[in-house]
């Protein structure tokens, strides 16, 4: 059956049978709570308007889609597998939808509708150990009747044998292979199959009589005289036009994503059916869990490959993407003695992120200096620090002799303020008017200079941050100034908050694991609170800031009732630990600021990691 996009699914389904119970759609005792609406779980689903149809609910990330709305949920449908998001109103418990339309189902002449039904039905009772490959609908709903008696709801021992939602095993291997193929049917992964089956370069490979090393563009599958880049991964070669944009051919498409837990890559079908694993391509689509090849241990992934993994991959990526920034042998050279404890200069301090995030990684710190004028963020900083960090106060304030008495600094980090300069803020002055906060960028550049004339033979490294949201004209003077290009990262990786920021830094670059985790695990738990969100917009000063979507809807339901975040589960998603900000009889509103002006602790603690090649630190640290 030709697949349906979930765009146009609405006038699809008014060709289907009106269900013959309305008063379905008002019944809240046959609602599937938002508690148990977990990845892999079969559901019944319904669209405004339409009938119930069985589906599964599926993770965005396993389809290749955007994050779903607030308050809505991805599902793949039972009998055609097309997605649509569905509100978390509209979920009903699947052996509650079988019983309910029982006669409705014998009757219906729909048989999309009726298999879809079977299959879903398959895929739950299997759940409980039934062999259902050779079952109809009569023999589902025999086994739905005898459990009808059961003083335990079939439902609740559903969740409790849910075997599709562990770490190995999201979904039944039906909807496994469905959405496999959904995220393969791109046009270009067609185009790239297209091109490498009629491309006789190809062919001329794999007889070895051209060298697929030199003068061939794994992109265009084109011969080159031209200027040739090496590929970071393989022993393979890109052109200049083909340079930037799957791990081997670059184009755009995720379609055979690597199941090693460190590994983001990607293979689009084309390349893993031709280049990378010829003979054993089929075998890869059916497995559960598969390795790619840089990350295999086995020989047989390779065996049969055209091409090579390179040894030096790793050091080849790095350099590749590498923001005008030196590798970490580059630095060798100041650290050839035994390594020290670190000493830091922090400017526009706040609440000690930084520091935080040092001991986060486990790094014996030597001296903190810090800069910071809000009494509320020194006072936190007070609180669980105490002497160990020194207070140098207002940034203006620090000279060229104060500097001097603090000197050897080994790290310098500082985001001064963004409201100035953040296109959000329609009155910004941006960098150079003397009565806004821009400026304060240019103190920055005024210690670090210092530093690094005056830093008694001592090898400094920096790190500014400030926000992605700017004019490209203060982004290109900031450029300049600091003589690189940003890392724009998203705290998304490493938390349930986006907040995309600016980060320049001659810190070397590392290959850094995203850190997945949504905002359901960090409420509060015991309180009945559910997340009607995936990853909350970049927190802000603002209260207005904890709303979501253009519905500016509170992103929590607790006891059938929306609600904000609390503080404490604000400060876990930035990585601080609970009751942080906590001190001095602060107000949620001024915690709130606090925690707005503040670092994601993980993603510092990921920029800083290579650090530890050079100091010394706790090896219990993380």
């Amino acid at each position: 059956m030709k697949a349906i996009p979930p765009t146009k699914r609405k006038s699809s389904i008014q060709k289907r049978h009106q269900h013959p119970d309305k008063s379905l759609e008002r019944e809240n005792s046959n609602h599937l709570h938002v508690k148990h609406q977990k990845i892999g779980f079969i559901v019944w689903a319904k669209i405004p308007g339409q009938i119930w149809w069985p589906a599964m609910i599926v993770d965005f990330r396993d389809c290749a889609m955007s994050e779903p709305k607030v308050e809505f949920q991805w599902v793949m449908w039972y009998g055609d597998y097309t997605l649509s998001q569905v509100n978390y109103k509209n979920f009903m418990k699947f052996d509650l939808g079988i019983k309910k339309f029982e006669d409705h189902i014998k009757h219906s002449k729909r048989e999309v509708y009726k298999r879809g039904i079977l299959e879903a039905s398959k895929d739950y009772c299997s759940l409980f150990g039934c062999q259902t490959d050779d079952w109809n609908l009569n023999n589902v709903f025999n086994w739905f009747k005898q459990s009808r008696d059961d003083d335990e709801s079939i439902d609740e021992r559903h969740l409790l044998r849910n075997n599709f939602n562990n770490d190995n095993i999201k979904y039944s291997s039906t909807i496994r292979m469905e959405l496999l193929k959904h995220v393969s049917k791109s046009s270009e992964a067609a185009v790239r199959e297209h091109k490498l089956q009629n491309a006789e370069i190809l062919h001329a490979i794999s007889s070895n009589s051209i060298d697929i090393q030199k003068s061939i563009c794994l992109m265009c599958l084109e011969m080159n005289e031209g200027k040739m880049h090496e590929h970071p991964f393989f022993n393979v070669s890109l052109c200049e036009n083909c340079m930037f944009f799957c791990a081997l051919c670059t184009i755009t498409d995720t379609v055979v994503i690597c199941d090693n837990c460190e590994c983001s890559r990607v293979y689009c079908t084309a390349c893993l059916k031709y280049l990378i694993a010829p003979d054993s391509y089929h075998e890869i689509l059916k497995k559960q869990v598969w390795s790619c090849i840089l990350c295999s241990e086995s020989p047989d992934l390779t065996s049969n490959s055209l091409i090579k993994p390179r040894d030096d991959w790793k050091r080849k990526i790095q350099s590749m993407f590498s923001t005008n920034r030196h590798s970490i042998s580059h630095y060798m050279q100041y650290y050839e003695k035994e390594k020290k404890k670190i000493r830091v200069l922090s400017l526009f301090d706040g609440i000690s992120t930084g520091l935080l995030g040092l001991q986060h990684l486990g790094f014996e710190v030597e001296a903190y200096f810090a800069s910071e004028v809000d009494p509320d963020a020194e006072i936190v900083s007070k609180v669980h620090f105490g002497t160990a960090v020194t207070r140098l106060g207002d940034v203006r304030g620090i000279t060229k002799e104060i500097l001097s008495d603090i000197l050897p600094i080994d790290l310098l980090i500082g985001g001064s303020p963004c409201n100035d300069l953040s296109l959000v803020n329609p009155k910004r002055r941006g960098l150079h008017d003397p009565n806004g906060t821009g400026i304060l960028f240019f103190e920055y550049c005024r210690i670090k200079n210092v530093i690094e004339k005056e830093n008694k033979n001592t090898n400094l490294f920096w790190l500014y941050e400030n926000v992605a949201s700017m004019p490209d004209e203060y982004k290109k003077e900031i450029n300049k100034n600091l003589g690189c290009e940003p890392d724009l990262i998203d705290s998304a990786e490493f938390s349930p908050q986006h907040r995309p920021r600016y980060y320049w830094t001659n810190v070397p670059m590392a290959y850094y694991t995203p850190f997945v985790k949504d905002l359901q695990d960090v409420l509060t738990p015991n309180c009945n609170r559910h997340a009607l969100v995936k990853k909350i917009r970049t927190v802000t000063t603002q209260l207005k800031s904890l709303k979501q979507g253009s519905r500016a809807l509170k992103p929590v339901i607790m006891d059938e009732v929306y609600d904000c975040l609390w503080t404490t589960e604000l400060e876990e998603i930035f990585g601080f630990p609970r009751h942080y900000t906590d001190v001095k009889n602060l107000s949620a509103t001024k915690r709130q600021k606090l925690i707005g002006q503040a670092w994601c602790v993980r993603t510092i603690s990921e920029i800083l990691r290579p650090l530890k090649h050079y100091f010394v630190f706790d090896e219990d640290g993380n």
